[in-house]
Order: C-alpha cells, then structure tokens, then sequence
C-alpha cells in the first residue's frame, strides 16, 4: 500500500537537511535518545529514497517509505548517505501524522471557505490541502498549519477506518448493554434519536441506517463509517445527557478495554 506523505508545519522544524556525511547516524542515534518524551517526525532522503518515523510521548510508532514499513535500526545501510530532518509536534498532532500514512484520500465537493461548515458537524479528523496550504484538525477544529485561500479546491486525508461494521456493532452494543443499568435504553434511544435525526439522518428509524432492536446495535453495512461514528457519539452522548449519566459513573469493563474503545471517541 502507498503510503500519504503528509506536508509538516515548517516552523516546527528542529534541523532540516543535515547530511549524514557531517551529522552522522550515531549523533542522530544520540540525540534522540536523549529526547526522551519526543513527539514529533524524523524524515530522511537519500536520492529518490525517502523514510518517515514518527514519535509520540517518546515512544516510537513506528516508520515507513512510500510503500512499506522501514526499521529504525537499519538506517545507517539502507540510508549510508542520506539527509535528516527532524521536526518537534504537539502529541495529538504527531499521532494524527502517524494515521494519516495510509489514510483515504477524498476530495471535497465544495470549495474554501463554504467546506468549513463541513469539518466542524463532521467532526473531521485528518489534514485538509489545498494548492499551498496544509492544516490539520482533531474533532472539527483546527490544530496547525495554513488555511485554504478563497475558491480553493480541496482534498482531505482521514485515518483509515482499521474496523468492519460488523466491530462496531460489537463495541457500541456492549455499550448500551453495560448502560442499561443507568438508564432506560430502548425509550433513551427513541428520545434521542428524535432529536437528532434532522443533524444525522441515519438516526431516523425510518432510514433503518442505525437502529437499538433493544439487545443489540444495527447498523447498515452500506453507511460511511466516519458518518456513523459522528452520528453514534451524538446519540450516546444525548442518552447520557437526557438521563443525566456521566460516562465515568457507568460500569462498562469490557467495553473500556475493547480494542475500539481508544478511537470510538468516548473520552474525547
């Protein structure tokens, strides 16, 4: 799989360019060892070759080229003669640059500044481009870089979903299960869902996009699924506020250590 290579906020930029010939890979070794709580990116070059790893909180999430997967450890052969560039980011950012490697890439039916409206009820999560300008977002709102000039076509890049329909309904059933002792769930849904269906639509019960049969979630194969995580966190968190449950009150073990419990947004 090709890989996105996501432009960096230049002003971010602790060294650019050095050459291994001067800067030698055991200083660069050496330095980064000494950047314990590091979050950011180390891209390299040599001709045509390029490599990209990433750290967030000092650990190492990893590294890869255009096509592949790269390991740290064998830079000083695969890049003998390269160039190093090494760039400081707020965590959250260099996490989002981590996802975004072989994230989808969509381009937007609308131009700049009418899109805007479309990042925040989306809650977008990724990097918007532009001609020029790169800017990145969590949750809808913006954390770095450059917007967009007026009339600007645009092209997103989004963490690619690593889970099926299928996970989802798993996760977000085991949620309303756990929560039933909270709350009552089925007439819970149908008060929210209500409320909400004109600003996601796959809530109305009529679409049958999204649906509680009162044991499980149901969800259509056929929806986006970052249409449904925007949509199911709306409605849970409408549930929650309806009853007045806060998510910390209730006892869901299996739900919180869920593979899908750290991106379902919950704790967001």
């Amino acid at each position: 799989m090709s890989h996105v290579w996501l432009q960096l906020p230049p002003e971010r930029a602790v060294y650019s360019g050095l050459s291994t010939d001067h800067y030698s890979w055991t200083e660069v070794y050496g330095d980064l060892a000494l950047r314990t709580q590091f979050s950011g990116v180390l891209d390299v070059q040599q001709g045509q070759l390029r490599g990209r790893f990433v750290w967030v909180g000092g650990e190492l999430r990893g590294g890869h080229d255009l096509e592949g997967d790269l390991d740290f450890r064998t830079l000083p052969v695969t890049f003998a003669r390269a160039s190093v560039s090494l760039t400081g980011l707020d965590p959250v950012l260099a996490q989002l640059v981590w996802l975004c490697r072989d994230g989808d890439l969509q381009q937007l039916p609308i131009t700049w500044p009418d899109a805007r409206d479309l990042l925040a009820p989306r809650r977008f999560r990724g990097a918007l481009m532009g001609r020029a300008a790169y800017s990145y977002w969590e949750d809808g709102r913006l954390l770095a870089g450059t917007l967009p000039e007026a009339g600007e076509t645009l092209t997103t890049v989004a963490p690619r979903a690593r889970y099926t329909h299928t996970d989802l309904e798993a996760f977000w059933s085991e949620v309303l299960r756990a929560s039933g002792s909270r709350m009552p769930l089925q007439d819970t849904w149908r008060q929210a869902a209500a409320r909400l269906a004109d600003e996601h639509p796959c809530l109305d019960p009529f679409a049958r996009e999204v649906w509680f049969d009162g044991q499980a979630l149901r969800l259509d194969p056929e929806l986006p699924i970052p249409e449904f995580r925007t949509a199911m966190l709306a409605q849970y968190r409408a549930m929650l506020a309806l009853n007045g449950v806060a998510l910390r009150s209730v006892p869901m073990p299996e739900a919180r250590t869920h593979p899908l419990w750290p991106s379902s947004g919950l704790e967001e």
